[in-house]
C-alpha cells in the first residue's frame, strides 16, 4: 500500500469528514453479504434508469470513487471513467482491481484538477455526506460537466429511511460522521443548476425474512412515491 506524506493527509483531512482509509481493505465486505448485495442491486438499478441510454457512454467522473465499486458499474454502462479520491488507501484498493477503462487518482473534490467541461457525466455516490462543503464540490462537479447536454448524478444516504435511523443510533464512526438528507434538501441543493430529478431507491424490508421481497417493496415504493428508500438518487440535466 502506497505511503502518505504528511500533505496528503492533511489535505484528505480538510476535505473529508472521515478518514475513509481506515475502512479501505474491508470496505468491499458489506456487498457480500445478502443485505449489502440486495440494497447494491436495487441502488444500481435506480442509478441505471437515470443514466443515457444510447448505449454511447461517453468521459464520467467518480467523484469520491472510494474503491472503485461504482467505477466497475459505470464502465459496464459503457463509460470510461476517472475515479478521484482524497484517501490514498481507497486509491489502491480501487488501482488494484485494474478494472478496464478505469483510471484512479487523489484529489480533492472541492478542487477538483480537471478543466471546464471535461466530463460528459459527473456523479458522487455516497460522497457528499462527507464532504466539508457540499455546495463548493456540487459547483466543481458542474463545472467539469459538459454543457449543454451533460448529466450530474447524485446518490446520498436518505435522513427518512429507517435504515439510514438506524445506523445514526448506532453511532458507529462511519455513519456518525455522515450528514444525512432528506429528499426536500437535496432537490434544494440541485435545482439551481438545472433540470432536476430526485427519487428514493432501495426501500428494503427491514425483517430479514422477508428479504426477497424487497423488489418488490423497491417497486412498490417507486409507485408511491414513497420517500423511505435508503439512497435518494438525484440527476440535473445541464
Amino acid at each position: 500500500m502506497a505511503g502518505t506524506s504528511e500533505g496528503e493527509t492533511v489535505a484528505q483531512m480538510s476535505a473529508s469528514t472521515f478518514d475513509f482509509g481506515t475502512v479501505a481493505e474491508r470496505y468491499d465486505q458489506w456487498y457480500k453479504s445478502a443485505e449489502g448485495a440486495m440494497y447494491d442491486r436495487l441502488e444500481k438499478q435506480a442509478i441505471a434508469r437515470l443514466l443515457p441510454h444510447n448505449g454511447r457512454g461517453g468521459e464520467l467522473l467518480d467523484v469520491g470513487c472510494g474503491t472503485g465499486h461504482w467505477a466497475r458499474f459505470f464502465t459496464k454502462r459503457g463509460f470510461t471513467v476517472t475515479g478521484i479520491d482524497t484517501s490514498p488507501s481507497m486509491i489502491d484498493v480501487a488501482r488494484g482491481k485494474r478494472i478496464p477503462r478505469a483510471s484512479f487518482a487523489l484529489a480533492d473534490a472541492h478542487e477538483l484538477p480537471f478543466e471546464s467541461g471535461r466530463f460528459d457525466v459527473t456523479a458522487a455516490i455516497t460522497t457528499l455526506e462527507f464532504v466539508r462543503d457540499q455546495d463548493v464540490v456540487l459547483r466543481e462537479m458542474i463545472r467539469c460537466t459538459r454543457q449543454p447536454g451533460g448529466l450530474v448524478l447524485v446518490g446520498v444516504l436518505n435522513a427518512l429511511a429507517p435504515i439510514n435511523r438506524r445506523r445514526k443510533a448506532a453511532r458507529k464512526p462511519t455513519y456518525k460522521e455522515a450528514r444525512f438528507f432528506p429528499p426536500r434538501e437535496v432537490k434544494a441543493l440541485l435545482a439551481r443548476f438545472g433540470q432536476t430529478r430526485v427519487t428514493s431507491a432501495a426501500l428494503v424490508p427491514q425483517t430479514p425474512w422477508l428479504l426477497p421481497l424487497a423488489p418488490l417493496t423497491d417497486a412498490l415504493g417507486r409507485w408511491l412515491h414513497l420517500p423511505y428508500g435508503a439512497l435518494l438518487v438525484a440527476r440535473v440535466c445541464l
